[in-house]
């Protein structure tokens, strides 16, 4: 079951939090020290782009090296602050 908030990326969302994303997702393709499947990760990181924030976000980036963990928690949080557009639950 996948539960997500939408929101309006393109009047909450600035350039920096867009960057950052980016950064994580060429992290997960890139570093060697990650042991896990991470396309559900790197889909819920692109449904940011588009303005959905999945609640297990968090949960699945437990999964990640520290370093790693605390930037997508950052993230995470800077888009759950975001004006809510609706809730689906799946």
């Amino acid at each position: 079951m996948s539960n997500f908030t939408k929101f309006n990326r393109h009047e909450t969302m600035n350039s920096d939090t867009l960057t950052e994303i980016m950064s994580i997702k060429r992290s997960l393709w890139t570093r060697e020290d990650i042991k896990f499947e991470t396309s559900t990760l790197e889909n819920w990181l692109f449904g940011l782009m588009d303005g959905y924030l999945y609640e297990n976000l968090i949960l699945e980036a437990q999964k990640l090296p520290v370093d790693l963990y605390e930037r997508l928690t950052s993230v995470y949080f800077i888009c759950k602050d975001y004006p809510i557009s609706e809730t689906k639950v799946f």
